[in-house]
């Protein structure tokens, strides 16, 4: 990811695009791109090499795939959401803490994936239901999340998969202090 590569471009016009179903690629998104509401997310949301100021998506149905590769992100959050036909997260770093709280429910064949990432906030999971795989594969949690907690209602009808990460992942509370 390199800036001088990348077009800034106004998290409104982002928007637009995503509505569209286009990918987007080598941008730097400023302001709030926020995907919200009671309703299904119809399009399938990628985003590549691109450095997102704020992605806040609440009580979201994606529908179909969610992708986010290589991608640095300075606040984000998906709260309620439901990543029906699975969600990739490869080769990110986040820095601010991250909800998926209440969220999940993944088809059976359609994995939620998290790879090479490295998360610099807290990751909270709390009353996320999984119902296909969820694997987490060589992601740094630099604050902790709590996905392995015992206490904070997570279910998962595939067992979890955890492979070579670093950091805690069973802390018992919905956020770190």
């Amino acid at each position: 990811m390199t800036p001088n590569s990348q077009q800034s471009i106004s998290a409104k016009k982002v928007y637009e695009a995503i509505a569209e179903g286009l990918p987007l690629n080598d941008l730097i998104i400023y302001g709030d791109l926020e995907i919200n509401g009671d309703e299904d997310f119809e399009n399938p949301l990628i985003i590549e090499n691109c450095i997102v100021e704020n992605l806040k998506c609440m009580m979201v149905r994606f529908i179909k795939p969610v992708i986010f590769k290589s991608c640095h992100f300075k606040d984000a959050s998906f709260s309620f959401c439901y990543f029906i036909k699975g969600l990739l997260i490869e080769d990110c770093i986040f820095d601010k803490d991250l909800d998926f709280q209440a969220g999940g429910h993944n088809e059976l064949e359609h994995p939620i994936l998290f790879s090479n990432n490295e998360f610099k906030g807290f990751v909270n999971f709390c009353d996320c239901w999984f119902n296909g795989e969820i694997v987490f594969n060589n992601n740094k949690f630099n604050t902790g999340t709590n996905i392995e907690s015992k206490r904070q209602y997570l279910t998962f009808d595939i067992p979890l998969l955890m492979i070579n990460n670093s950091g805690l992942t069973n802390i018992e509370s919905e956020y770190r202090e």
